[in-house]
């Protein structure tokens, strides 16, 4: 079942795919990694470290179907991330709107510019992965660096939102 839904993620660009069987830990760690960092450096080291365990630790997990499930799982994990800080950052957006509305309308549109920009981000990060996919031909290594591109990027809006609410 996991190498059906890996052929399809990586086959069907911006197709969400469940976490493989036994991998469920990664989101709990995941979580307790970023939550833990309390600057940029710290989040964007979390990127990986996911993966790198589960290839570490999985039989199989250095084969090319082991490495991009392990990346395909960090990837859903840092997916639900992702969610998490867009709300956050959007409910910042929207009381930062609501202030700034009484005195300046014009420019109290950062909800709807935040929602524009992540529907253009998804479209960006799936055309640029399945292009990483495409580059590798008929190689094996096309399913490491489509499912590796999808969780580096998704990794790195994550952090991106985060910023967004805490530089500003």
């Amino acid at each position: 079942m996991t190498r059906w839904l890996l052929f399809l993620m990586l086959t069907c660009p911006g197709m969400a795919v469940a976490q493989s069987e036994g991998h469920e830990w990664m989101l709990d760690e995941l979580r307790a990694c970023y939550d833990a960092a309390e600057d940029f450096v710290g989040k964007t080291a979390c990127i990986g470290t996911m993966s790198s365990k589960c290839q570490e630790t999985e039989e199989g997990g250095y084969t090319t179907f082991g490495m991009a499930s392990c990346n395909n799982d960090e990837y859903q994990a840092w997916d639900v991330l992702l969610n998490v800080e867009y709300q956050a950052t959007k409910a910042a957006f929207e009381a930062w709107d609501t202030d700034e509305a009484e005195y300046f309308p014009e420019y109290a549109n950062r909800v709807e510019t935040l929602r524009d920009a992540q529907r253009a981000w998804i479209a960006f990060r799936d055309a640029e992965c399945a292009l990483e996919y495409a580059i590798w031909g008929s190689g094996s290594m096309r399913h490491i660096a489509g499912t590796g591109c999808l969780l580096d990027e998704t990794a790195k809006r994550t952090i991106a939102l985060w910023a967004m609410r805490v530089t500003y």
